[in-house]
């Protein structure tokens, strides 16, 4: 099954209306939730920290130089190879921790919204094809934007449950997610997400894509 491939404006409709919601979110944080729990060992000023990586990511990738030359062609590739790593997972969340010291001393509500701005403004700007200089290799900027639709809809309702708020992501932001993760599930996972949608029970518990 080949990889979803985006339009640029199925891509960046998609992140405009997951930024806004990742944004409305972080903005509903009262202030005696920051070190509440926010995913796992994570605090929601964690939480926060770490996602707002999407648009460090994109800031920084932009206009780095190139680390790794081999070429990635699909968000669900990057996922898959980014999960391949060694502990991912550790490395991800210890970074998140380090992150958070960016934020000692400043509203993180206004560094969010500061870091959204400039990240909204490259992504209108700049070109479709606009190569962006990843750590592990090189990739289209509209491809690369699905995978931080990815992360902005998966922990925004990370973020929403551990606030307790009724909100779902944006229905163009879920389907540019959901087309990703599909491309990293298995056969038996494809077949139960069929019987889900149709209304019929599961009869395999689904894997964890991203664990």
């Amino acid at each position: 099954m080949a990889d979803a491939q985006f339009s640029r404006e199925e891509v960046t409709t998609a992140f405009r209306y997951a930024d806004h919601w990742w944004r409305s979110l972080v903005g509903a944080v009262d202030d005696h939730q920051w070190d509440g729990t926010g995913l796992g060992e994570w605090s929601v000023r964690e939480l926060v920290a770490h996602t707002n990586r999407v648009y460090r990511t994109l800031l920084d990738y932009v206009a780095g130089d190139t680390i790794d030359p081999t070429p990635i062609g699909s968000a669900s590739d990057y996922f898959r190879i980014v999960l391949a790593e060694e502990t991912p997972h550790v490395h991800i969340a210890e970074r998140a921790r380090r992150e958070v010291a960016d934020y000692v001393g400043r509203d993180m509500v206004a560094v969010t919204e500061e870091l959204a701005r400039r990240a909204a403004k490259l992504v209108e700007t700049a070109s479709g094809s606009t190569v962006m200089h990843l750590f592990v290799g090189e990739m289209e900027l509209d491809q690369y934007l699905a995978t931080r639709v990815v992360e902005l809809v998966v922990h925004g309702t990370d973020l929403a449950r551990a606030l307790d708020l009724p909100t779902e992501p944006p229905q163009e932001s879920s389907a540019v997610a959901l087309a990703v993760l599909i491309g990293l599930a298995r056969p038996a996972d494809l077949a139960a997400i069929l019987r889900l949608l149709t209304g019929r029970d599961a009869d395999v518990q689904l894997t964890n894509v991203l664990g």
